[in-house]
């Protein structure tokens, strides 16, 4: 009886994802990473002159670039941060996948700490898990 009350999160239609030519791609990371602490990683990056730097992501670069597993594509991906919204019972952007796209290319272009592939894709073992301290 009580269930004909609860509140359901309503989806919003996605319309910027529908036409993005980069929708059925897979993606997966490619740089090495290591946990900070037990909520924030670093990624490692090569310099030109050969120095490593270590760049820290904000939250959703960060989720995004732990879930770059290879084996979803960003469309289907989009059902997954879909679903994770009405888990947590909070409201859907209704420009989520602008937004995660935008974030995607941001992790592939700015930080080339992923790639679109057109097929599944096994990570590199030496990106797979963090390094060990």
């Amino acid at each position: 009886m009580f269930h004909l009350f609860k509140k359901k999160t309503k989806v919003p239609v996605f319309d910027y994802i529908k036409s993005h030519p980069d929708k059925e791609k897979y993606f997966v990371r490619i740089k090495k990473w290591s946990w900070i602490n037990s909520e924030q990683i670093t990624i490692l990056k090569k310099e030109s002159e050969g120095k490593i730097k270590m760049l820290t992501l904000d939250y959703w670069h960060q989720e995004m670039f732990l879930d770059a597993d290879g084996q979803k594509t960003i469309l289907e991906y989009l059902d997954i941060l879909v679903k994770q919204f009405k888990k947590s019972k909070m409201e859907i952007p209704s420009d989520l996948d602008k937004f995660m796209i935008e974030t995607l290319f941001s992790l592939k272009t700015d930080l080339n700490a992923i790639e679109f592939k057109n097929e599944k894709t096994e990570i590199d073992g030496i990106f797979k898990e963090p390094i060990k301290k």
